[in-house]
């Protein structure tokens, strides 16, 4: 747990690849974040989808963060160890009738679905009458999936508004836009937005930096912190997106592989890969070197205040 009043941030890479420039951006800001604080950024290793998790990419991820300068404190969480913790999670939910089994597939979801939302079909609710419980469906019953009640959640708490440091005001209807959205998975594997809430608590995090492609999960993450009895949820801080020349966004199944963070520190030092990303933010030189210590010194709100950047090579 950490003490109150200290600044916690966290990286939380998933194992699935290495890590691209993009990943890079949001490691060192978040340390820098931590760093210019005097808080504290820890580190978490989301692989709770173990099928993706990729040998050997835990390793390097560490040491490519390593060369970056960027320093973690040693207790490292890994996911796939906290099961138990997302089972309490998930009962707590179940206990206060937010939960309900669905057992619809993609195919129907495509077919009922009026509209698509940020992350697909939004769903309509067709399962709510499969209420787990006592009196419901065992929680474990073989190939269903455990969905929230999200209208109930926004009757008791209100529809969230998310004041972020960088991307501003953010709120959307999440019933209508989102709808009742997956906590645990027909193969049983916990979700995303699940794990990170309960992950974010337990750590006493209190600002969450990360891509601006996850600012629309702010909102279903606020409403489960409420939900699980979290007075104070974390802060919000969305950096803006890497695209490449055509206007997409840099992942690690982007086209341009070679834009790895491996890659690059294997053709230019630690200090020249940060000086780069730090000139890209408008708060460097072209061609500039710099330690994770002066990045974090030159890094200001203003630099991050947009919704993407053009990524140019090296």
């Amino acid at each position: 747990m950490t003490p109150h009043g200290l600044y916690t941030g966290r990286y939380a890479p998933s194992p699935t690849g290495d890590l691209h420039i993009g990943n890079a951006l949001a490691a060192v800001v978040a340390w820098s974040r931590a760093h210019l604080r005097g808080g504290r950024c820890l580190l978490r290793i989301e692989d709770l989808d173990v099928a993706r998790t990729k040998p050997g990419v835990c390793e390097r991820i560490l040491a490519d963060l390593s060369d970056l300068g960027l320093g973690f404190p040693d207790d490292v969480m890994v996911q796939s160890a906290r099961t138990r913790a997302y089972e309490a999670a998930l009962q707590r939910l179940i206990d206060d009738d937010l939960v309900y089994a669905c057992t619809c597939s993609r195919r129907d979801l495509a077919a009922s679905a009026p509209h698509l939302g940020d992350e697909g079909p939004v769903y309509l609710g067709t399962c709510r009458h499969r209420a787990v419980g006592p009196s419901g469906v065992d929680k474990d019953s073989p190939h269903v999936s455990l969905r929230v009640r999200v209208d109930r959640l926004v009757e008791r708490f209100g529809n969230p508004i998310v004041h972020d440091a960088w991307q501003g005001v953010f709120t959307h209807d999440v019933v209508a836009e989102v709808g009742d959205f997956i906590i645990r998975r027909r193969d049983g594997l916990f979700a995303y937005q699940l794990a990170v809430v309960v992950d974010d608590a337990f750590s006493g995090v209190n600002e969450v930096v990360r891509g601006q492609d996850l600012l629309s999960s702010s909102p279903r993450q606020l409403l489960l912190h409420r939900a699980l009895g979290n007075p104070v949820p974390p802060s919000f801080a969305h950096l803006p997106l890497i695209l490449d020349a055509a206007g997409e966004r840099l992942s690690k199944r982007s086209p341009q592989a070679p834009e790895l963070l491996r890659t690059l520190l294997q053709r230019a030092s630690p200090p020249r890969v940060l000086g780069h990303l730090l000139h890209l933010l408008g708060r460097a030189q072209a061609g500039a070197e710099v330690s994770a210590v002066e990045f974090a010194a030159r890094l200001d709100d203003e630099a991050l205040k947009r919704p993407s950047l053009v990524w140019r090579s090296l």
